[in-house]
C-alpha cells in the first residue's frame, strides 16, 4: 500500500499507543506529529492471529499498538491513573510465584474480623473484602482476581459459612513482592460495593443500608455493620454481607426502577429477601 493511501492522522506523542483518555495537559507537554494507521498490518500473539479494534500506528518507522487492548491478549492488566498521568502494565504472573499448587485441598477459616476497603493496586482502585484471623490477613479470591492477580499455584482457604475462597497474605506476598495494595485515599466510602458503577444505584444501595444501621422490633434493638455489597449477574440484584448483633448474615438486595413525576431522572427503590444467618439457619426479617 502506498503512503498516500494510508490514513494520516495527528496525534500526541505523550499518549501514543494507548487507549486512555488523555485529559487536559499543559501546552508544553504535547507535541503534534504525523502518523499513519495501518489496518493492513497483521498482529500475531503467541502464534495466533488477533484482530485489534484499533489498528497499528506507524510513526518514525516504528509501530505502535494500543497497550490496553494488547495487554488483554498478553494476560496483563493495564490501568490508567489520571492523577499522575501514569500507565501501569501489570503482568499476572510473578517470577517468584509457584507454577503449580494444590487447588482443591483448602484450609478452613471462619469469619473473625472481616472488613472491606477500597484499595489501590498498580494504578487501579478495587473493592476488597479481607478477613483478619489470629495468624494473618486473608483476601477474598474474587477481589484479588479482579485486581488482575493470577493466583495459580497459591494455597487457598475456604470460609466455613459463606463457602467463599480466600488467599492468605503470606501467599499473596509471593506475587506482590514489595508492591502490595494500599488503602485508597481517593475513594472513601464506609459502605463498600463491588461490581456497580452507576452513581444513582450506588446511592440507593448506600441509603438503604444506612437506614437499617439501627432499628427496633418488639423492644429488641438491632445494630448492623455493613461489610460488603456484591453485584450479582442478574440485573439490579446484589448480595449483601453484614454483621448484626454479633452474627453474620447474608441477604439479597433488589433494585426496582421508579420515576419521579415531572422528572425523567430514574430513581430506585431497594427491597431485600429473607435474611440468612450464615452461622446457624436462615432467619426471616
Amino acid at each position: 500500500m502506498k503512503l498516500s493511501r494510508m490514513s494520516k492522522i495527528g496525534i500526541a506523542v505523550a499518549v501514543m499507543g494507548t487507549c486512555f483518555t488523555a485529559g487536559v495537559y499543559a501546552q508544553d507537554v504535547l507535541q503534534r506529529v504525523d502518523a499513519y494507521l495501518r489496518p493492513d498490518f497483521k498482529v500475531v500473539v503467541g502464534g495466533q492471529n488477533i484482530q485489534l479494534a484499533n489498528p497499528p500506528l506507524i510513526y518514525n518507522n516504528t509501530s505502535y499498538l494500543p497497550v490496553k487492548e494488547l495487554g488483554g491478549y498478553l494476560n496483563a492488566v493495564v490501568n490508567w491513573q489520571e492523577s499522575t498521568k501514569t500507565i501501569y502494565v501489570n503482568p499476572r504472573i510473578n517470577e517468584n510465584q509457584p507454577a503449580q499448587g494444590n487447588e482443591t485441598n483448602y484450609t478452613e477459616i471462619v469469619l473473625q474480623s472481616p472488613y472491606a476497603y477500597y484499595m489501590d493496586y498498580r494504578g487501579g482502585t478495587f473493592p476488597v473484602l479481607m478477613n483478619m484471623t489470629v495468624d494473618q490477613n486473608y483476601y477474598r479470591l474474587a477481589d484479588v482476581t479482579r485486581m488482575g492477580v493470577d493466583t495459580s499455584g497459591l494455597r487457598k482457604a475456604k470460609e466455613k459459612y459463606t463457602q467463599e475462597l480466600y488467599v492468605g497474605e503470606s501467599e499473596l506476598n509471593k506475587v506482590w513482592g514489595n508492591q502490595p495494595p494500599q488503602p485508597s485515599y481517593t475513594i472513601y466510602e464506609p459502605i463498600v460495593i463491588s461490581g456497580e458503577t452507576d452513581t444513582v444505584k450506588l446511592k440507593a444501595l448506600r441509603d438503604y443500608v444506612e437506614s437499617f444501621r439501627y432499628y427496633q422490633i418488639n423492644q429488641t434493638a438491632y445494630y448492623s455493620t455493613p461489610l460488603i455489597i456484591d453485584k450479582l449477574p442478574e440485573e439490579n440484584t446484589y448480595s449483601y454481607l453484614l454483621n448484626e448483633n454479633n452474627h453474620y448474615y447474608k441477604t439479597t438486595l433488589k433494585l426496582t426502577q421508579t420515576f419521579i413525576i415531572g422528572n425523567n431522572t430514574p430513581n430506585y427503590v431497594v427491597g431485600s429477601s429473607n435474611k440468612e444467618d450464615i452461622e446457624v439457619t436462615p432467619v426471616n426479617r
